[in-house]
């Protein structure tokens, strides 16, 4: 009885297999809170599911311009890792719908960067175990702060040359003026001419 009860549990129904994956949740999942609740503790303030930006990111930290994508790695088809295993049963639906979400994460990820954000990927395998979980959020946060740098002093070159442009106008503008005079200086045009020349209006 006991290995018929096993054997029943492994082979599930089409419908069965359907209302076990339709359950599963996209949003508020067991991985992406633990990488919520691991950034809350170490300082940082983020915004979830930003439905202006390309793809939703799961959490946006705008201050330092960082999107993170927190991917289970069945459904976003994680390459070599052992979790991303796919089901025996209907297996092109399956190929392709993996494949599918797959392209949209590279599309949805040069979206981002194009857009001045730094897309930090998660994956579901890197966090199991909590000493892999402390690991993995460590160096999450690290990735964020330098992120943070990056993105301050490209924001203050930014400023630095539009200051110098800004200057760069004003001394030529002085120059051409500095010239006109010197022009005017050298070959003055009499009164006459001036005055002949004015534009009735």
């Amino acid at each position: 009885t006991i290995v018929i009860y096993f054997f029943v549990l492994d082979k599930l129904t089409p419908s069965q297999r359907h209302c076990c994956m339709s359950r599963i949740r996209g949003k508020n999942t067991k991985p992406e809170i633990l990488v919520r609740k691991g950034l809350h503790a170490r300082g940082f303030r983020f915004r979830l599911h930003n439905k202006k930006l390309p793809g939703s990111p799961d959490l946006v930290l705008p201050k330092y311009g960082v999107a993170i994508m927190v991917n289970g790695c069945f459904w976003h088809g994680h390459k070599g890792c052992r979790y991303a295993t796919k089901p025996k049963t209907n297996v092109e639906f399956w190929e392709t719908k993996i494949a599918r979400n797959r392209h949209r994460d590279e599309v949805t990820n040069a979206h981002l960067e194009a857009l001045g954000w730094h897309v930090i990927t998660v994956w579901e395998c890197e966090l199991r175990g909590k000493s892999i979980v402390a690991s993995r959020l460590d160096a999450l946060a690290e990735e964020i702060r330098e992120a943070g740098v990056a993105k301050s002093k490209l924001k203050e070159l930014y400023k630095r040359n539009r200051a110098e442009s800004k200057m760069a106008l004003r001394e030529m503008m002085e120059r051409q003026a500095q010239l006109e005079k010197e022009i005017n200086d050298l070959y003055p045009i009499p009164q006459r001419i001036k005055i002949d020349s004015r534009i009735d209006e």
